[in-house]
């Protein structure tokens, strides 16, 4: 007997209903392992805070991988965890809506469309080769890799915009998924005036969404990390124009504490085009220097 697509969609949600029963949402943390979650939450006011226990967590559907091309790790690892779209199965959240953001111990974030989801399956890793992973160090400074991390079974970049090829958001030291409404996270980000499919703007657009929105901020949306938020880029860029392509080529150059990584790869199409887009957000009296 061959089900119908809408029997085949109520025996999912059937399936899938036992799992947000079983979640149990806190208004306390009572643990440093615990996960915050904040943002469009069912059935509770808007920017709800609330936190996941590990083991609440682990009765979700899991999924373990070797992995091969995490950035985050120089050799090759067994990870464990939950996918994102299990996560907010279980959080009774319309996933076809949301942006989830991870945000860090250093204010960095990484964010996951519907697309990037259903296109590259990140997965909320709880353990790495076995072992819960809030005590790891990370490689490169002295913070931890946990509690969380988010990884991939395997990441293959599934489009380009000016020769870059789309990166992998593999962050490490996560401590908060924010479940955010995609209208309201693209409205924010979204080159002001009209903008012609394929223009210049419009790809700066793309880059900027991928890269800066990590750590610099758009009002409440976007990384804190640099605390360099969108508006003050914006007037940089149409300020000293030049200053500001040497700046994202090169930031030590311009400021020898900066720790913004540098981007020597960026081809002056790429800068050119990151400029155009954060132009368009310039307040007027900037534009008129």
């Amino acid at each position: 007997m061959f089900l119908s697509r809408a029997n085949i969609m109520l025996l999912l949600a059937v399936l899938l209903q036992p799992f947000s029963q079983q979640l149990e949402l806190s208004p306390v943390s009572t643990s440093s392992s615990d996960l915050k979650v904040s943002g469009a939450l069912p059935a509770l006011p808007v920017d709800a805070v609330r936190f996941i226990r590990r083991s609440e967590l682990e009765q979700l559907p899991m999924v373990s991988y070797r992995v091969t091309d995490d950035a985050n790790f120089p050799r090759p690892v067994e990870i464990r965890g939950v996918p994102l779209e299990e996560l907010l199965h279980a959080l009774n959240v319309s996933s076809e809506s949301v942006i989830v953001a991870a945000v860090c111990d250093d204010g960095y974030e990484a964010h996951y469309s519907p697309q990037y989801r259903h296109t590259h399956g990140p997965i909320l890793v709880t353990q790495v080769n076995g072992k819960e992973i809030h005590g790891g160090t990370r490689a490169s400074d002295d913070g931890a890799y946990g509690p969380y991390l988010v990884s991939h079974a395997s990441f293959h970049p599934s489009y380009r915009v000016l020769g870059q090829d789309e990166e992998a958001q593999i962050p490490n030291g996560v401590v908060e998924l924010r479940i955010l409404k995609q209208k309201d996270v693209l409205a924010a980000i979204a080159p002001r005036g009209h903008v012609a499919p394929g223009s210049e703007v419009e790809q700066g657009y793309k880059l900027a969404g991928q890269y800066c929105f990590r750590c610099h901020n758009a009002g409440e949306y976007g990384g804190h990390k640099a605390n360099v938020p969108w508006g003050q880029i914006a007037n940089e860029a149409a300020r000293d124009p030049k200053g500001f392509m040497l700046w994202v080529r090169n930031p030590q150059a311009v400021d020898p504490a900066a720790e913004m990584p540098p981007s020597a790869d960026y081809s002056e199409a790429m800068l050119h085009a990151v400029m155009a887009y954060f132009q368009s957000f310039a307040a007027p009296m900037a534009r008129r220097k």
